[in-house]
């Protein structure tokens, strides 16, 4: 048997962390990103022999880095590599000697493709498939016969040890990476005060839901909402049996009003910043700040952004919400106001999100404007758009009064063709909570309460919110 290798997994933390427990190879390391590989080779950090799997969640955010280039040069240099078939099947084109790993990642097989036991008779790992041939644009499109496979390479020695990545990384940006995959499922508390367990998934494992709430100006009740909506999940998910299964996530770094409103006090997201390519689901959780007595946790945004260092945060969140949809069942996002041209935010928490809640004011003129930004935000990416599918989002009619002469229907009419997950009257108790520093004693009245609930029913049919048939308030106008 030939000397276990180290391990850089590129793009699934929860991968790292189940190849770590094996406690088969010497250092496990993982990295979300190029720019995260760049950094840990600099690191020197490294030993020999080195293999390298790449997952889809790896974000090709340097360019001359993307996956293909990279995994071609490693294995010229003698380094072992398996990539996942998602790469191939998006066109890319790798050396031979590059491992294709199946669509579901089994740990029998990586174990087996990584040398550290023998074939069995469920190895489904498979050379690249051949790129096929480009078809003129109107050219009638013929699907070429397949060629046969090219035969395994060889067993090779254990290289030596040699420097990486081969291929110098420069900056720039590079394509949208594809969905990250799962690694961890959250197990049920046996007891409502009781922790969550962390176990490694299975086939296939769970995920949580997010839910982004971005809007296309301040001022609208965005970070009220995200923060009511996480905390009212928490406390049902706490009657549920299944308390601290909710998070909420504060990347506004330039208010960080989620502190704020919950009067909580860090660790922040700048903690997390030390060793990333060596987070986890468990590095994640001890920098959240809690609620405990209704189970809610919370990733803050620091309050002092001039001495914070922007960039590497922004690259941090993909990956971090990524941990974070392994080990929570609901993961709330309270956004800054939201560009549908910024492909880099849109990429990051927009598209990865299950639902996009947008509150809305009844105010004319705003919602002007609002119909615009909803249109760019779901323009495809190719005509300049953000590329969000329409279905995702969800509008909420935030703090409707009765004195203004603009109610609900005529909101519904101006903003035709969008859902509307719910009408949420001002609320003095609320205020009130958050001026006495005393949000997690507050409890919504009736209406209120009825209109969280159905919101959430309408994001998830998850049975901690209950049966709202009947009740619940998604209409589309029109």
């Amino acid at each position: 048997m030939a000397i276990a290798p180290t391990v850089v997994v590129a793009g699934n933390p929860g991968v790292a962390s189940r190849l770590r427990d094996t406690g088969r190879f010497p250092v496990v390391f993982d990295v979300a990103s190029a720019s995260e590989l760049r950094d840990l080779s600099r690191s020197g950090r490294v030993g020999s022999p080195v293999a390298f799997v790449f997952t889809p969640g790896f974000a090709e955010d340097v360019r001359g880095a993307e996956v293909a280039a990279l995994a071609n040069g490693l294995v010229r240099n003698g380094h072992t590599v398996l990539v996942h078939v998602s790469f191939a099947e998006r066109g890319d084109v790798f050396d031979p000697r590059v491992v294709m790993a199946a669509k579901r990642l089994n740990m029998a097989e990586l174990l087996v493709a990584l040398g550290t036991v023998d074939p069995g008779p469920r190895l489904e790992l498979q050379p690249a498939p051949p790129p096929e041939p480009w078809t003129p644009p109107g050219a009638p499109y013929a699907r070429p016969i397949p060629a046969p496979a090219p035969p395994a390479p060889p067993a090779r020695p254990v290289p030596e040890h040699r420097a990486w990545p081969p291929t110098p990384i420069d900056g720039g940006t590079a394509p949208r990476p594809a969905p990250v995959g799962s690694g961890f499922r959250q197990e049920p508390s046996a007891s409502a005060g009781a922790p969550a367990a962390y176990v490694p998934a299975g086939e296939p494992a769970g995920q949580g839901t997010v839910i982004a709430i971005t809007s296309a100006k301040g001022g609208v009740g965005k970070t009220t909402t995200a923060v009511n909506l996480a905390m009212h999940a928490a406390r049902l998910l706490r009657s549920a049996g299944r308390a601290g299964s909710a998070v909420v996530v504060d990347i506004n770094l330039e208010r960080a009003d989620v502190a704020r409103c919950l009067n909580l006090k860090p660790p922040t997201v700048r903690d997390l910043l030390q060793a990333p390519w060596s987070l986890s689901p468990g590095a994640v959780r001890e920098n959240l700040a809690s609620i405990p007595e209704i189970g809610l946790y919370a990733l803050l945004a620091p309050q002092d952004i001039v001495s914070v260092d922007r960039s590497r945060i922004d690259a941090l969140y993909r990956r971090i919400l990524a941990v974070l949809r392994q080990t929570f069942d609901f993961v709330f996002i309270d956004t800054p106001v939201t560009e549908p041209a910024d492909r880099a935010f849109t990429d990051r928490v927009l598209a990865g999100a299950d639902a996009v809640l947008v509150p809305v004011e009844p105010d004319r003129v705003t919602l002007e404007a609002v119909g615009s930004w909803l249109s760019a935000l779901v323009t495809p990416e190719r005509q300049g758009g953000g590329g969000i599918p329409p279905e995702k989002i969800l509008m909420i009619l935030n703090r409707t009064r009765p004195d203004v002469g603009y109610g609900p229907k005529e909101v519904m009419d101006q903003l035709g063709g969008w859902r509307f997950a719910g009408l949420v009257p001002e609320d003095e108790g609320w205020m009130r909570a958050v001026n006495t520093h005393r949000p997690a004693s507050m409890r919504p009245g009736p209406d209120l309460e009825r209109t969280l609930r159905g919101i959430l029913a309408a994001i998830s049919d998850d049975p901690a919110f209950g049966d709202t048939e009947g009740e619940r308030p998604v209409v589309t106008s029109r």
